[in-house]
């Protein structure tokens, strides 16, 4: 099941948004992720949140059309975030994609990232987008879509990824030991046609696909 959970980072051009809600089996919306479910015309299944930076009158439509409705206390130990990731999980999402957790605020954004490692050990595959980059960790291999021309980044999560392997990328690597402290900085690549492939043995890596 594909659940699309949307938080409250600036989202400023909206046309990234309709290839990852038009195969969407749940959309949950994190406090002011309303604002982008409203901004694109879609009715979220479920919505949670402390609701500390949503607009009143924009919770109150939602309220008033039977949405089920998820409130938290703003002293509490999870980000909104996580409590739209912890309900995916309990309404037994396979895949969820990420929109609204890439902002201005690092520590949001890192944490954001971090939520991806959660999901991996859980047997989900997370994606946390945005209109510029596509983040997604792995633990095996991925296969990415793209043109040519289009950067790819690869940065351990874990202090070392064994045998990291890159393919359509025009700096390959093959079964290269990538350390978090590593000389070699896997930052900008690029593919080298619409097609690229990131394999790895052990450990935890980022893969990003960006653009300026």
């Amino acid at each position: 099941m594909k659940a699309v959970l949307f938080a409250g980072a600036a989202i400023t051009d909206y046309s990234f948004c309709e290839k990852y809600l038009q195969d969407a089996d749940c959309i949950i919306c994190c406090d002011g992720g309303m604002h982008h479910a409203k901004a694109l015309g879609i009715t979220p299944d479920y919505i949670v949140g402390d609701f500390d930076s949503v607009r009143p009158e924009v919770l109150e439509e939602y309220r008033n059309m039977g949405i089920s409705i998820r409130q938290f206390p703003t002293h509490k130990n999870e980000t909104d975030m996580q409590l739209g990731m912890l309900l995916a999980l309990e309404l037994g999402a396979t895949e969820l994609v990420l929109i609204g957790g890439i902002g201005d605020r690092f520590d949001h954004t890192l944490a954001n990232a971090h939520l991806l490692l959660y999901l991996l050990k859980k047997g989900v595959r997370g994606i946390l987008v945005n209109e510029k980059n596509r983040v997604e960790l792995i633990d095996q291999e991925v296969t990415l879509h793209g043109q040519a021309g289009d950067l790819v980044s690869t940065i351990p999560l874990s202090m070392l990824v064994e045998c990291v392997t890159l393919e359509g990328l025009e700096y390959p690597l093959v079964d290269y030991d990538l350390a978090l402290d590593d000389k070699l900085v896997a930052v900008s690549n690029v593919m080298i046609g619409t097609e690229a492939k990131v394999k790895i043995r052990k450990g935890y890596l980022f893969v990003m696909q960006t653009r300026d």
